[in-house]
């Protein structure tokens, strides 16, 4: 991937949870989220990590953009994962996207994908955070459904 990444907004989520969402500009540069992810997870007062959101977007470690027509990818996949390819697509740019239709779409369409466990894993390769196995844990307490076969090749891609 190179220096832009577009968030889907599960990944976003996540790293509201974890409060590393300044991790994403750390390893990729530029974050990019569409007008629709960004309505999906910081549009609703009802989820604690709205705010946490918007502040992102308020200190730019997120950036907002419109997606272009993404019609093609919104019948199998919802609108905020066929935003989140069509700007890839445009920008010639990865995805951070953790929704299994999506990220299959997204590589389809030659989209690099990164999910949030990958991205947690490159941070301690890159020394930005200590351990991922705690920030799993954190992650599938907190109810953010990580399959057992994803955290066990994390943790032995993370060397714990």
């Amino acid at each position: 991937m190179n220096n832009l990444v577009i968030a889907d907004a599960g990944p976003l989520i996540a790293f509201a949870r974890l409060h590393h969402i300044g991790l994403l500009p750390q390893l990729f540069g530029r974050v990019l989220v569409t007008d629709i992810v960004f309505t999906e997870c910081a549009g609703r007062s009802d989820f604690p990590e709205s705010a946490l959101i918007q502040e992102a977007v308020t200190r730019k470690q997120l950036e907002l953009c419109v997606a272009p027509d993404f019609s093609a990818f919104a019948q199998k996949i919802d609108a905020g994962e066929a935003s989140a390819i069509a700007v890839a697509i445009e920008y010639g740019c990865g995805v951070l996207m953790d929704d299994k239709a999506g990220r299959r779409m997204a590589m389809n369409a030659d989209v690099p994908v990164i999910g949030t466990v990958g991205v947690l894993v490159l941070a301690k390769r890159k020394g930005l955070v200590p351990l991922v196995k705690p920030l799993l844990k954190s992650l599938a307490t907190s109810g953010y459904f990580l399959g057992e076969e994803i955290i066990i090749a994390a943790l032995a891609a993370a060397g714990e």
